[in-house]
């Protein structure tokens, strides 16, 4: 999106001539043996991966511009098979597991690869970048791509990357994984974000992807994402339109706008709920309830105060309804009578399956998860007090089958935890954890009675066959 700062083109730049500088390159450039192009390798790829990172961690908007800036003859070759990968690894794909566009910057690595002079100690690494690009590509883009290439030697060889697991998504779905595996602990996700009307269909959904990877990450440095994300909020010419939403709905939990900025973005958040109150309402809901339900997104009572604040509260409608709720669920808490009474009376206003209340439902539950998740097991006299009060509430008020599944997962995640250290079964902690969890979760109809003495029971443990 941005194109490369001097200050990264310097040290690149310092880099390169450091590399044309070496003893190592010119052995290598006199008796051309693969040992001494690995001492090249050995020596100067580290650094251009430590500037990689860096770049990737603060201006993750330049990572494709400093890659194009190794395109270079300078560089020999240099961190280009990773690169490569990179590239075929960041681009949003369909279901069928294609890439939904033109994967142009894997075509601009490969031809410069395909045309390098050190290839024959490139090619080693980039077999099966190789084979993921291709895979994911149409077959026309390939042929053209393969056919532009002018030593048969090269072709011969790319041609070869095809697989034939290729043709079927499932073959594909396997290969992008496979080679996805590699690069878990990696940072080089990137995603173009929209300039123009015409781009927000085919831009939008994987420009959400790649600012929830980056803001639920702890380890990245999100400075660089405000100003693209205000640029896209206010343009004109997305006012109305749908795919606005999601990333302003972002801006607003996790980037935390001050000031003007925040006004803006109310206001703009507002014009959409007049424009069209019944379509956004339902899409900040759906939203939300994904922040609230993957597991990858770090969406908690803190990111939900921080999105109430770009939420106008003067409009009447079930946004204000629902930030009202939330706020006192997160400010007040969630064990004071006047709130659960104030969720009682909303959640009756709407239906119990809509977004709406399943939202509050989960605002709720996670409260009960940082409980169990914060008391040790010797503190299990305050969950069984706390949970012996709370939990009948709100399964009253909620009257949902799902929210009472997700109480009892976490009290058997958390009673499991109890039973594996107090294991004296004549002991009084076991003997109290028995007889509480037996009473309430025969209330609660978290088990039978049948199902609590299997869950208590002592699995038997196998005698050694005699010798």
């Amino acid at each position: 999106m941005y194109e490369l700062n001097d200050t990264y083109k310097a040290h690149l730049d310092a880099i390169a001539d450091a590399i044309q500088a070496s003893p190592a390159l010119a052995q290598y450039l006199e008796d051309e043996e693969d040992d001494q192009y690995e001492a090249l390798k050995a020596e100067f790829e580290p650094q251009i991966e430590a500037a990689h990172e860096q770049i990737n961690h603060y201006s993750p908007f330049e990572i494709e511009s400093f890659e194009r800036y190794l395109l270079d003859d300078r560089f020999e070759g240099l961190f280009l098979p990773r690169i490569l990968g990179y590239s075929v690894l960041r681009p949003q794909i369909n279901p069928q597991f294609f890439y939904t566009r033109q994967n142009d910057h894997f075509g601009e690595i490969l031809n410069y690869i395909a045309g390098n002079m050190n290839f024959d100690q490139l090619r080693s690494r980039i077999g099966q970048a190789v084979q993921v690009g291709f895979s994911l590509s149409s077959d026309i883009y390939v042929t053209g791509l393969v056919d532009g290439i002018p030593t048969k030697r090269v072709r011969q060889f790319l041609l070869q990357q095809k697989a034939d697991d290729a043709r079927t998504a499932a073959g594909r779905q396997q290969i992008f994984n496979r080679y996805k595996r590699q690069f878990m602990s990696r940072n080089y996700q990137y995603a173009p974000f929209p300039l123009e009307a015409s781009e927000l269909i085919s831009h939008t959904d994987h420009m959400v992807d790649f600012l929830l990877y980056r803001v639920s990450s702890t380890e990245l440095n999100n400075d660089a994402l405000p100003a693209p994300l205000y640029q896209f909020a206010t343009e004109e010419s997305f006012a109305g339109r749908r795919e606005l939403i999601a990333p302003v709905l972002i801006y607003g939990a996790f980037l935390t706008p001050e000031d003007e900025t925040r006004d803006t973005i109310t206001s703009i958040l507002s014009r959409e709920r007049t424009a069209d109150p019944a379509r956004v309402q339902e899409q900040v809901m759906d939203f939300v309830l994904r922040l609230k339900t993957d597991p990858s997104v770090n969406f908690g009572p803190e990111q939900e105060l921080a999105l109430g604040q770009v939420i106008d509260r003067s409009i009447e409608d079930d946004l204000t309804a629902y930030f009202n709720l939330t706020d006192r669920i997160h400010n007040e808490g969630y064990k004071e009578p006047d709130v659960q009474e104030a969720v009682r009376e909303e959640v009756l206003k709407h239906d119990g399956l809509s977004t709406f209340n399943e939202n509050v439902r989960k605002s709720v539950l996670v409260y009960f998860d940082l409980l169990a998740a914060s008391l040790g097991t010797e503190d299990y006299n305050e969950w069984f007090s706390e949970t012996g009060k709370q939990f009948p509430v709100y399964m009253k008020i909620f009257s949902n089958e799902q929210f009472n599944q997700e109480l009892r997962r976490l009290a058997i995640r958390y009673t499991k935890r109890l039973i594996k250290v107090h294991t004296n079964k004549r002991g009084k902690d076991y003997r109290d954890i028995k007889k509480t969890t037996v009473s309430t979760w025969t209330d609660y109809n978290f088990m039978t009675e049948k199902q609590l003495k299997e869950f208590f029971k002592t699995p038997r443990k196998r005698k050694k066959a005699d010798a």
